[in-house]
């Protein structure tokens, strides 16, 4: 039948015998340096009594809705790909191209789109791009394609792409209440004094000749 080893257990006096001896190694090695000219840096003073721990890390910084400044841009879609603008736009409204972004709050700007008529589809999709509802009767599925949606809603075409961009929640849905898109070059929000965005060259990379 095996035995059990039993563990071996240092006492005290070793434990504060081995603590001098390292002391006593490391003491002669500084005197050693010192000696040769080498340069010892000198131990940080120990903390006193009663005053706080440094952290170990710095505090995180995480920004709050109130604090906000909030803008208002003005976005022309004439000419550019429906994909790419809706990507900046969707930034735009989260706020994710500020260096305060924090996923909890609202952090982004007032989006205000015009000529939403003239958005750009690449490919096909002007013809197989299907958009999809539902009445919620029975056989109430109905299908409608992109050039369908432009001649009678082309406000839509913006605003299914960006909303199925943000994620989902309550701020998915706040954020994209932040939103404005018009057929026309014409809008109500000109007391907001929307800043006009230029749009990167690469934008308009499909746009049509005219």
């Amino acid at each position: 039948m095996a035995t059990k080893k039993k563990k071996t257990v240092a006492s005290k006096s070793t434990k504060t015998g081995l603590k001098a001896r390292k002391g006593a190694s490391s003491k002669a090695s500084a005197k050693k340096k010192k000696a040769e000219g080498v340069e010892v840096a000198a131990k940080a003073p120990k903390r006193a009594a009663g005053t706080p721990r440094r952290p170990m890390m710095e505090k995180t910084y995480f920004a709050r809705t109130e604090d906000n400044a909030e803008k208002w841009r003005l976005v022309d879609a004439s000419g550019a790909t429906l994909g790419r603008l809706s990507t900046y736009i969707a930034t735009a409204l989260m706020g994710k191209d500020k260096p305060t972004y924090t996923r909890h709050a609202d952090t982004g700007d007032h989006v205000v789109v015009i000529n939403a008529e003239k958005i750009v589809l690449t490919g096909n999709k002007e013809t197989q791009k299907k958009y999809y509802r539902h009445s919620n009767y029975p056989g109430g599925l109905r299908e409608d394609t992109a050039e369908q949606v432009r001649s009678t809603h082309p406000e839509r075409l913006i605003q299914l792409a960006v909303y199925r961009m943000l994620p989902r929640g309550h701020m998915g849905r706040r954020w994209f209440k932040k939103l404005r898109v018009f057929a026309g070059s014409a809008h109500p929000h000109t007391s907001q004094k929307p800043e006009a965005v230029k749009l990167p060259e690469s934008f308009f990379n499909n746009r049509e000749s005219a």
